[in-house]
């Protein structure tokens, strides 16, 4: 590993002829129903400096040619959809399918059974399993432990529950993605841990719901009331010098829905006469939304008495767990300017006001781009095209049955559009994004067979760049999360309008923090210790037959599992020269190859980059 300098140079080759075609591959596509012909695989120039590793992570202008794999959507699409569910994907689109929708591969024959099933099938299966329950991990490990108070801890522990053992990966992976649009964050840490347990209870049941009523359950749950100061936000009062609160009004608005600026269909900002984007709003249009929001307080108490308002026992968890109920006495009955003009007419109630305002949102023409880009970004890729964009849009606009806001037809259409499907990643070669610091922990774990003798985890604090990923579910360091979806590193990438969301929490620090920590990880074989000590399984990797000699079958299913059957041959030379630098023959010298092997796959580009 000696070309890993102190620079972190990493070098690949884009193009040129493809390696053999590994015999994981060659299996899962004796495995499948016929394909047509895959292209040839490639690899990613990179380097660790973080501009130039960036270079893979854009996207096209334009869709390309239609690959017989269309976008969920209205009108004539249906006929699209239906002859894209007829066709089995080749061993490679699986393989990136499971990545986008899942946290990528576990073994060829999973592989394999996606490509008889079909995404279309996939989809439909995922969407109707139930979802993994994160309170109800809160309640077992109460009763499980006999302790009366739950610590933060159980709430990000339940996190990886899912992620690692749940079978509802699609709605797990959806989740996180809503969870870095609607934020919320312990970093203080303050929120209790039945508040943000709930939360996520509350974000996988509608994820794959209507936004507006996702829109209305975050809006009421207390942990955002809390954690944005809508909980008990009150009307104006003169003599006291206050007024609402006007925190979640004004991100609800720039962050979780209509963004700054008028967008087009296609996510493009709308310019006004002086060239510049037309603003969606200003400071009188937050102060109307805030007024329209005031007068909630926590659910469960009696609202006819005025001091429950603000006097609560914050300990009692059953608070935490139901939205919030609005006490008349505190809300603002006079009129409230919301978006484009709109004016809510004086003595209406909290619960009018509240309704009328979210649907003046939900009903605003940016939610649609401005929401499916994210989900693109969040699954898929930093750099969707303007007509990728419109597509998504289009479906969130209209499910092709009336339907505005189904969450479900637009991840069908973020997943199935023709930009992303298919092998020919050549075409596109601008398209990717840089895959997130926990979901590379994540990948690992699960196509590394992880587990606990007691089932459980103790998966807690993964955010420092130091020792850590630099990130951790639930510990975003602000409202604005981890990273701007809008973030554009200086250098090539930002002169050619390229955004890398990712690339914000990526630094040498991080870089050379999380390479030891994936190295710990792997020589260990193991995160953790005692009951919730997190075993790694490599006896599918170090089998002699598939470490033994040039280690052919250990690099082909590294490629498969790591890669999405995308390895370069920069990589795949990288990995057998390392493995051919060890002494192999015994068991224990069998794991030292597969440990190496899997350590240079941390650090390789064309991993950290999903295609």
């Amino acid at each position: 590993m000696d070309d890993h300098s102190a620079a972190l140079t990493l070098t690949g080759d884009i193009g040129g002829p493809p390696p053999a075609p590994p015999a994981t591959r060659r299996a899962a596509e004796a495995a499948a129903p016929a394909t047509p012909a895959t292209a040839p695989a490639h690899g990613l120039t990179a380097a660790a400096a973080a501009a130039a590793l960036l270079a893979a992570c854009g996207g096209g202008e334009e869709a390309p040619a239609d690959t017989g794999v269309a976008a969920a959507g209205a009108g004539t699409d249906t006929r699209r959809r239906a002859q894209a569910a007829a066709l089995a994907p080749s061993p490679r689109d699986a393989a990136r399918w499971l990545s986008q929708a899942s946290f990528g591969p576990r073994s060829p024959e999973e592989v394999a059974a996606l490509q008889a099933k079909g995404f279309a099938a996939w989809l439909d299966e995922q969407m109707a399993l139930p979802a993994t329950g994160h309170v109800a991990y809160l309640d077992a490990e109460r009763a499980r432990t006999g302790k009366r108070k739950a610590p933060e801890e159980w709430s990000y522990e339940a996190v990886w529950q899912q992620w690692l053992f749940g079978p509802d990966a699609l709605r797990a992976r959806v989740s996180w993605a809503l969870l870095q649009i609607f934020v919320i964050s312990n970093i203080a840490p303050d929120i209790r841990p039945y508040a943000m347990s709930s939360y996520l209870d509350l974000l996988n049941r509608n994820a794959f719901g209507n936004y507006r009523q996702l829109l209305q359950e975050v809006t009421l749950h207390p942990a955002m009331g809390y954690y944005l100061n809508m909980l008990a936000s009150e009307k104006e009062n003169p003599a006291k010098g206050t007024h609402p609160n006007e925190n979640y009004a004004r991100e609800v608005l720039q962050l979780f829905s209509i963004g700054l600026v008028k967008l087009n269909a296609d996510g493009s900002p709308q310019l006004g006469a002086d060239g510049k984007p037309v603003p969606t709003y200003d400071e009188a249009v937050v102060k109307g939304f805030a007024k329209a929001f005031s007068g909630w307080s926590f659910g469960g108490r009696d609202n006819t008495v005025a001091r429950n308002f603000h006097k609560y026992d914050a300990n009692n968890d059953a608070l935490w767990t139901q939205p919030m109920k609005p006490w008349a006495m505190y809300h603002d009955v006079g009129p409230k300017t919301l978006l484009d003009g709109r004016v809510l007419p004086a003595g209406q109630s909290a619960e009018r006001d509240l309704a009328d305002a979210l649907d003046c949102i939900f009903h605003h023409p940016n939610v649609g781009p401005f929401i499916g880009r994210q989900l693109i970004q969040r699954l898929v890729t930093s750099n969707p095209s303007a007509a990728y964009i419109r597509r998504v849009a289009a479906v969130f606009a209209d499910n092709g049955r009336g339907v505005r806001g189904d969450l479900a037809a637009v991840l069908r259409a973020v997943l199935l559009d023709p930009e992303v499907r298919g092998d020919d990643t050549d075409a596109r070669p601008r398209a990717g994004k840089q895959r997130e610091p926990v979901l590379r922990f994540a990948q690992a774990l699960r196509a590394l067979g992880a587990r606990s003798s007691s089932g459980r985890n103790a998966i807690h604090y993964l955010d420092s760049p130091e020792d850590g990923l630099g990130q951790s579910p639930l510990l975003a360091p602000s409202v604005f999360n981890f990273y701007s979806p809008n973030f554009r590193p200086a250098g090539p990438l930002a002169a050619a309008g390229l955004v890398a969301p990712e690339f914000q929490i990526t630094s040498e620090t991080s870089i050379v923090g999380s390479l030891n920590f994936f190295a710990k990880l792997f020589s260990r074989g193991a995160y953790g210790s005692g009951a919730t000590r997190l075993a790694l399984d490599y006896g599918p990797l170090a089998a002699p037959a598939m470490v033994d000699g040039a280690a052919t079958g250990l690099i082909d299913r590294l490629d498969l599992l790591f890669f999405d059957l995308q390895m370069s041959r920069a990589t795949r030379t990288r990995l057998q020269t390392v493995i051919a630098a060890l002494p192999g023959g015994t068991t224990s010298k069998r794991l030292n190859r597969v440990k190496a092997a899997l350590t240079v796959v941390a650090m390789s580009p064309d991993h950290v980059i999903q295609k």
